[in-house]
């Protein structure tokens, strides 16, 4: 398995796994809005050898003042792939100078060590921290 940034080639190959390996064609048709509007701050894939889709993860701009970003799809058929694709995600964006990554509350989020920031707030979020090894 890669985890990669998405390219120009996958946008098409992206859309159609939404739409019918996945049955969402409004989440192809919101990727696709985000997209025209500029609003992603990174896309990433994870593609099996022969470059099949095996996962997706986009990231917008909150749009906050505390310059969080917004984890807006995250989805992989495997559960296997949903660590490794979010962990990729906060190592980049800890290396393009984010702070927060803020996203809806749910099992995988709280998996994922998201957590509310007060008992009132509609949305979890994590602290990015270098990456270690």
């Amino acid at each position: 398995m890669l985890i990669r940034s998405e390219a120009p080639a996958d946008l098409v190959r992206l859309d159609q796994w939404w739409r019918d390996t996945l049955a969402n064609p409004q989440q192809a048709d919101q990727l696709q809005q985000w997209r025209e509007q500029g609003l992603i701050t990174l896309s990433l894939v994870a593609t099996d050898d022969m470059g099949s889709t095996l996962g997706h993860i986009a990231v917008v701009d909150a749009q906050s003042e505390d310059n969080a970003q917004l984890i807006a799809v995250w989805f992989s058929p495997d559960p296997e792939l949903i660590a490794p694709l979010l962990d990729e995600a906060e190592s980049v964006l800890f290396e393009l100078g984010y702070c927060q990554l803020k996203i809806a509350p749910s099992p995988q989020a709280a998996n994922a060590e998201f957590a509310p920031i007060s008992t009132d707030q509609h949305w979890w979020y994590k602290q990015l921290a270098a990456a270690t090894v």
